[in-house]
């Protein structure tokens, strides 16, 4: 079914930089719907998976003391939408998460802070 050679589950981001460095073919995954249906379909056949689903560091919706909002890069499409800070401040980005799936979120959540006017700043932290 899935041809996977090895999968790996970090649980800090220091475990995940770890894994990577002694293992660079490796992809990371924290979903993993998109990369599944790749193995899946043969295109990524036998590739090492390093999952980030559980580094506690990269999820999470913060307004700082200047205005600024950040979101971590583990943060669920559910939990963007259902934050206090973004339901009063930016409504419309819980909106459009709930609208959208896959690697296109990415670049709808970095439009939509540049449309941002009611907060100073959003900013997106991705874990590469």
């Amino acid at each position: 079914m899935y041809d996977i050679e090895n999968y790996y589950n970090a649980e800090t981001i220091k475990e995940a930089v770890t894994l990577l460095k002694e293992h660079p073919d490796a992809r990371v995954i924290s979903g993993g719907s998109d990369v599944l249906i790749k193995i899946r379909e043969g295109k990524m056949a036998g590739t090492s998976l390093v999952s980030i689903r559980d580094i506690k560091e990269i999820k999470g919706v913060q307004q700082m003391e200047s205005g600024d909002i950040y979101i971590g890069a583990g943060t669920t499409f559910s939990h963007v939408t259902n934050d206090p800070v973004i339901q009063k401040l930016i409504p419309v980005l819980g909106e459009a998460v709930d609208q959208v799936g896959g690697p296109v979120i990415l670049g709808l959540l970095a439009e939509m802070s540049a449309m941002v006017r009611s907060v100073r700043t959003v900013h997106l932290h991705f874990f590469r």
